[in-house]
């Protein structure tokens, strides 16, 4: 006789009193975990369009006139132009002078090269200097290396407009404003410091006995740096890259106080949109979505790095 026959026999009618009969044992918890389920995937859901939704209607936008912009009716229901991307990517402004007004005739392109070129340039200069850095901080002891390592993180804890005086002031008297040289320089030393603490930690998980073997085998120490610690801290070196590049890519401040017209950056160039007769929204979008998709496209082509780069020796 099983244990409920026993339960039932010697208290009949008190089936319905126990509220953990079988079926109600199996059937509560599955009703709790479909309904957890269900509210984990609404709240998913709802999060992922409060983060797209803005990058949608920028998007749409971008593919519509400044008077359709603004009209409900024409949400998603519009004739797509391409004359806002023209004037981003090539500089046409045909469609804007027939509206009354237009950046520029050439910002566009400039800016979109500035950005390119500085960011390029600087991301390159930063993962340079930041591994050769790293790798001795990491390798090399001497009295005040973890305080030296720790100084150097903290060069990058201060706000950047603390250092824009100074620089303006620095630059100007070496009559170099409004040049590629001031953009570079300024992105590298500021990427610098936050490229040499990552790295230090991949290099510092790296088992020091692959080196000595090297070592051994006759490689001088720049070859073991070169064919053995970088290709093993590749995946540090590509998430440093990215958020290097990141920050070239998107910074204003200092871009838009140490250059002029010659090498406006994007994120300048954007606030140029804005004349006495307004502000022309369609060609607006379309230099945002420019701006954006570079960094989007590297950032899912290098996810997988990316996230291993994060977790792997880094943390610690």
């Amino acid at each position: 006789m099983t244990a409920q026959e026993l339960i039932l026999d010697e208290a009949p009618g008190t089936a319905l009193e126990h509220p953990w009969t079988p079926a109600e044992t199996v059937r509560r918890p599955t009703t709790r975990r479909f309904l957890g389920v269900g509210a984990t995937y609404v709240a998913a859901f709802a999060y992922i369009v409060f983060c797209l939704g803005p990058i949608l209607f920028m998007v749409l936008a971008s593919l519509k006139t400044d008077v359709d912009i603004f009209d409900p009716d024409k949400l998603f229901n519009f004739q797509a132009i391409s004359a806002n991307y023209e004037e981003v990517l090539t500089g046409n402004t045909g469609a804007a002078q027939a509206a009354g007004s237009y950046m520029g005739a050439s910002t566009g392109p400039k800016a979109l090269l500035a950005s390119a070129v500085v960011t390029g340039a600087s991301t390159i200069f930063a993962l340079v200097f930041g591994a050769a850095a790293a790798y001795g901080l990491a390798r090399y002891r001497f009295k005040g290396n973890r305080d030296l390592a720790f100084f150097i993180l903290s060069t990058r804890m201060a706000p950047p407009i603390a250092f824009v005086v100074p620089m303006y002031l620095l630059f100007k008297a070496l009559n170099l404003l409004d040049t590629y040289f001031v953009l570079i320089v300024v992105y590298t030393g500021m990427n610098l410091s936050f490229v040499v603490w990552l790295l230090r930690g991949f290099f510092l998980e790296i088992p020091i006995e692959l080196e000595e073997s090297a070592l051994l085998d006759g490689y001088g120490r720049l070859e073991v740096f070169r064919r053995i610690a970088l290709p093993l801290a590749k995946p540090g070196i590509i998430a440093a890259g990215i958020f290097s590049a990141i920050f070239a890519w998107n910074e204003f401040l200092f871009a838009a106080i140490l250059t002029a017209d010659n090498v406006r950056t994007l994120p300048v160039a954007i606030t140029g949109f804005s004349t006495s007769m307004g502000i022309r929204w369609g060609a607006f979008m379309a230099t945002a979505a420019v701006a954006i998709l570079p960094i989007f496209i590297l950032t899912i082509v290098l996810q997988r790095q990316l996230v291993r780069g994060l977790t792997f020796g880094a943390v610690k």
